[in-house]
């Protein structure tokens, strides 16, 4: 009988201590879950302000503590009355095999990241430091990535920051174009009013004084026209490119996006009201009569 009995050796008790520590951790955490779990339902139910005199004065709880149990029961106490109301035909969720140490140090990594870290890791074996830097070492390599995540995101900003440069450039090029138009009608004006300096013969100057009067009138008309189709294509250029810098705004940095659109409203708002005093003073003014001989 007594060859059956194991040796007590400082090994063996040693063992049966961290079980018994081990199960002891468990229930602690089954326990701060249930108690998180009311805490929750107190809270619920106090009056604004008097969440902090009940705590100590029912329940001897700091609010930093009642808040750190009531964490526990948001991030685990679902999984765990699930796995304790089991009856053992599914397999217990992982968080089932931790301590309370062990749960709250997790509490560092996304609850996304969390039942992976502890089914590869096998974190219920762990002690508490090695666990913690396990969950440090996991928290850089996801800040690794967020990194990567980012350049690749200012890799593809800068990309199409690029492009609306190259685009911005040929409208530069177009409406440069446009104004060596614009200056070439200019100097044709400027032909016709020398014209009128050399006429000599006084009837056939008046005649002719008439007809460049009138080529003249044309040519600033469509100077002006020209002046004004270059200027607006610039113009629209310019607000295409705008609305297409707020709408990838709006992704990178919403508040910016909202302060650009009040900008634009605001522009677009006093442009419209100079159009408006500029057709009302249009419309006012009499139009000369088509042939004022016969007056």
């Amino acid at each position: 009988m007594s060859d059956l009995l194991t040796e007590r050796t400082p090994p063996v008790i040693a063992a049966e201590i961290n079980t018994i520590k081990q199960q002891t951790n468990k229930i602690l955490l089954a326990s701060a879950v249930e108690v998180g779990k009311r805490l929750k339902e107190a809270k619920a139910l106090l009056p604004h302000g008097e969440w902090g005199k009940w705590l100590e004065e029912s329940v001897s709880y700091s609010q930093r503590t009642a808040e750190k149990l009531m964490q526990v029961f948001d991030e685990y106490g679902i999984k765990l009355l699930v796995s304790s109301e089991d009856d053992g035909s599914s397999n217990p969720p992982p968080v089932a095999n931790l301590t309370y140490s062990q749960a709250l140090i997790l509490l560092g990594l996304p609850e996304e990241e969390r039942d992976g870290f502890i089914a590869e890791n096998d974190a219920g074996s762990m002690s508490s430091q090695q666990l913690q830097q396990a969950v440090y070492k996991r928290n850089q390599e996801l800040a690794g990535k967020e990194d990567e995540d980012l350049q690749k995101v200012f890799a593809e900003q800068k990309d199409k920051i690029s492009k609306l440069s190259d685009e911005r450039d040929r409208a530069k090029k177009e409406a440069t174009d446009n104004l060596q138009a614009v200056w070439a009608e200019q100097g044709n004006v400027l032909k016709l009013q020398r014209k009128l300096d050399v006429l000599e013969d006084e009837n056939a100057a008046a005649k002719r004084i008439a007809e460049i009067e009138h080529e003249s009138r044309v040519l600033k008309l469509n100077l002006s026209m020209t002046q004004a189709d270059a200027r607006f294509e610039l113009i629209a250029k310019g607000l295409d490119d705008l609305f297409i810098a707020i709408k990838e705004m709006a992704a990178a940095d919403p508040d910016a996006c909202k302060l650009y659109i009040t900008y634009a409203n605001q522009l677009m708002s006093k442009t419209l009201n100079k159009l408006k005093r500029i057709e009302k003073t249009t419309m006012a003014v009499p139009k000369a009569p088509e042939n004022p001989e016969k007056d």
